[in-house]
Order: C-alpha cells, then structure tokens, then sequence
C-alpha cells in the first residue's frame, strides 16, 4: 500500500492499513506527512480566529485590566512606577498584534507536530504496560500519525464552520453573529463536531493499537478511551485555571 493510499484509507478501512503498518518496513511518511499538515491547519486557524475583531478587543480590553490592576498596586505602595511601567511596557509588546499573532502561530504549529510524538507515546506506553506486547516506538509513531488524519479533517470541517457558521444561523440578527465570534467558537455545533471527530480518533487508534498489539480491538479502546479521558481532564483543568487567571 503506497503513501498516499494508507493516508486516504485510514478514513475507511483503518484495520488494513495498520495491518500493513505492522508488516511493512518503518516508513517515516506515516507520521511526518499528517504532522505536517496538523501543523499547517493549526496555524491557519489560529490566523483565523485572531484576525478576528471580537478576539482583538479581548486583548485591548486585558491590557487596559493590567493597566488598571498596576496603577492599584502603585497606589497602594506594594509595586514601585518604574517597575509597573516596564511591567507594563513588556506586556505591550508581548500584545503587539505582530508579535502576539507570531508567537500563537508558531505555538500552533509545536502542538500540531508534538501531538503525534504524544499519541505515539501514549500508545506505546499503554502497549507495554497494559497489554504486555513489546511495541517499537516508531510503529506507534506510524499509528499515531496515520490515525491523527482523523484529527486533521476535523479540524478542516470546524475551520470551514468558524467561517460559515453565521450564514448557516438562523438569527434575528445576523450581524451581532458575525460580531460574536466568541459565541461562534463555543456553539453547540462546533462542540457536537469535536467530539464527534475525537470518538472517531479513538476508534481508529483502538484499531491501530490492536492490530499492533495482536488484541481484540475492544480489550484496546478500553485503555485508549481512559488515555484519551484523563487527557481532556487536564487540558480542561489546565484551560479553566488559566482563564481564571487571565481573566
């Protein structure tokens, strides 16, 4: 099975692809094409959303808060001028449109590629622990790649979403829709959407986990739906604590 065949049949029959995976030679195409293009949909929605008007005021309106908290702590005496001036200075800089949009870009693009090396890791390790079958890590590293096409076209139709969502509501007001991007990112469709993509990333890493380890595929999506749980528990703790703190 060529490259370019594996990389489209991952969709439909996930089962032969890993199966050819696990007999055929390592092949570094099975994880650095998907990496590739998960970086690239990352970056391209990130311009996206902060090219968005709603999402600039955000960030106006959080430098007028530290503006605001710094000129408290002077007031108060526990913070000197100087030190809240170029406290206040650095921040600017960091929220300077060019440098902000340049950093969350790049930052995109890190997570697009390490979320194959995390998957693989996570595959590999739960390989060798819970179903005792001695995995190589650049097998998983294939899986996790091949498997992470999944993530790819969800992230395509959520993008395609972002920019017509407000033609595909319904609303009284349409323009307010357009406006509110923020409400736009937190639909209920763009989140059915999500989860959708990410039960069938579970699948077909159950699949490829399987197929590797030489296990039932259920005995496999047990261990990776806990992974995959554990995960988004963190990552939404991780999101509440910062947005609590931002904010």
């Amino acid at each position: 099975m060529s490259l370019a065949a594996r990389l489209l049949n991952v969709f439909a029959v996930p089962g032969q692809v890993f199966t050819d995976v696990k007999a055929g030679p390592i092949c570094i195409g099975n994880w650095l094409v998907p990496a590739l293009l998960s970086a690239l949909i990352a970056v391209f929605t990130a311009v996206v959303i902060l090219s968005q008007p709603a999402f600039q005021k955000q960030m106006q309106e959080m430098t007028q808060r530290l503006a605001k908290a710094a000129d408290q702590q002077v007031k108060a005496g526990k913070v000197k001028q100087a030190d809240a001036d170029s406290l206040l200075a650095q921040a600017r800089v960091v929220m300077e449109p060019h440098t902000f949009n340049t950093g969350v870009s790049l930052a995109s693009a890190v997570v697009g590629v390490a979320r194959v090396f995390w998957w693989a890791f996570v595959l590999w390790l739960l390989g060798r622990l819970f179903l005792k079958a001695r995995i190589g890590f650049s097998k998983t590293l294939e899986v996790a790649g091949l498997g992470l096409m999944i993530t790819v076209l969800g992230a395509v139709v959520r993008l395609l979403l972002m920019l017509n969502l407000p033609g595909l509501i319904a609303t009284p007001n349409l323009a307010s829709a357009i406006s509110d991007f923020d409400a736009i990112l937190k639909s209920p469709l763009l989140l059915g959407v999500a989860y959708v993509f990410a039960f069938w990333l579970i699948g077909v890493l159950s699949v490829g986990l399987a197929k590797l380890a030489g296990v039932p595929v259920p005995r496999a999506a047990w261990f990776v739906f806990a992974a995959w749980l554990i995960q988004e528990s963190f990552v939404g703790l991780a999101v509440g604590v910062l947005g609590q703190f931002v904010l």
